[in-house]
């Protein structure tokens, strides 16, 4: 299996096996690694009323703490680069109702919630920068544009992507049980290093469904992929990733490379896949707990190469 610090390529495979982990080793006593941030806990200001109303698209600039409602529906993406501070973000707020063709967040200390983003180009919204919270949101069938067709693309520390809702990404790709070729590579959540997008570190993925999705349910690379030729400073680490649904057809749903300190506990992998988690490249320190897995996928975590066992809490790893 060959990736690179951009989308990977993954096969798909048949499968089955329900696991309880706490059951299977008695790791409940255990405590996870967690993220420094607030895990999966809506922000200051997101349920605060309304500071400026606006049409989703006339987007106004406003100041740290505003509370931004946005309604109505545009045909195009939703840009936002208006951010906040730690204390006082800025929040977006499309109600429910507010309809887009896909979200760009490109600030820091950012709330994007209640927003609908159908036929996006290539990804159903895209973030860049520090203390993005995008939660409660729906995203359907991305659209192929040259690029993969993700659902979720994110690069930053202290990133929070909670309850939302992607499905039917898969457009463009000609995925089979080899693997998705030349084409797009889609998956529900992605991030990379590279040198125009950062490491992400305290990132938290809570409570998501990812329906009908060809590729993964997560990829997650950092900045030191030797074999790929990717060094790069810092590093992504400490994340949490739980309570997660994940319907997607790849050899593996979460699969992660160079990614320190990752708890995936609580999550339901009801995919084809060959494995529900694949760690790789020094992902060190992770800890597994009460996943279940559907019929069809036959293990639930696999170590890539020799490097992974380093301060590894979960059940035994299968070959």
């Amino acid at each position: 299996m060959l990736t690179h610090a951009a989308p990977s390529r993954w096969r798909r495979g048949p499968g089955r096996l329900v696991v309880l982990l706490a059951a299977v080793l008695g790791l409940a006593a255990c405590s996870p690694p967690s993220a420094s941030g607030p895990e999966g806990q809506a922000p200051p200001g997101s349920q605060a009323a309304c500071t400026v109303e606006a049409d989703v698209g006339s987007v106004p600039a406003v100041a740290p703490g505003a509370v931004v409602c946005l309604s109505g529906t545009l045909d195009s993406r939703l840009t936002l680069t208006a951010g906040g501070t730690p204390d006082r973000p800025v929040t977006y707020t499309g109600g429910g109702s507010a309809r887009v063709r896909g979200i760009d967040v490109l600030a820091s200390n950012v709330v994007v919630e209640g927003f609908t983003s159908a036929e996006a180009h290539s990804m159903g919204a895209k973030l860049v920068g520090d203390g993005i919270v995008f939660q409660e949101n729906t995203i359907s069938h991305p659209v192929y544009e040259g690029d993969d067709t993700d659902g979720v693309r994110f690069f930053g520390n202290h990133i929070q992507l909670l309850r939302n809702r992607i499905s039917d990404v898969e457009d463009g790709a000609d995925c089979d049980d080899d693997g998705c070729g030349d084409g797009p590579h889609p998956d529900c959540f992605q991030t990379y290093y590279s040198d125009e997008y950062p490491t992400s570190s305290d990132v938290v993925i809570d409570g998501n469904r990812c329906e009908n999705v060809v590729a993964q349910c997560l990829i997650a690379e950092g900045p030191n992929l030797p074999d790929e030729g990717i060094r790069g400073p810092g590093a992504s680490a400490n994340w949490v990733f739980r309570n997660n649904f994940c319907d997607d057809d790849a050899v593996q749903a979460v699969m992660l490379k160079d990614v320190q300190n990752v708890s995936i506990t609580g999550n339901d992998f009801e995919g084809h896949n060959n494995k529900a988690i694949a760690l790789a490249d020094g992902s060190t320190g992770a800890y597994v707990d009460g996943n279940t897995l559907n019929p069809r996928i036959p293990k639930l975590i696999t170590f890539d190469d020799p490097y992974e066992a380093d301060g590894y809490r979960g059940p035994q790893p299968d070959s």
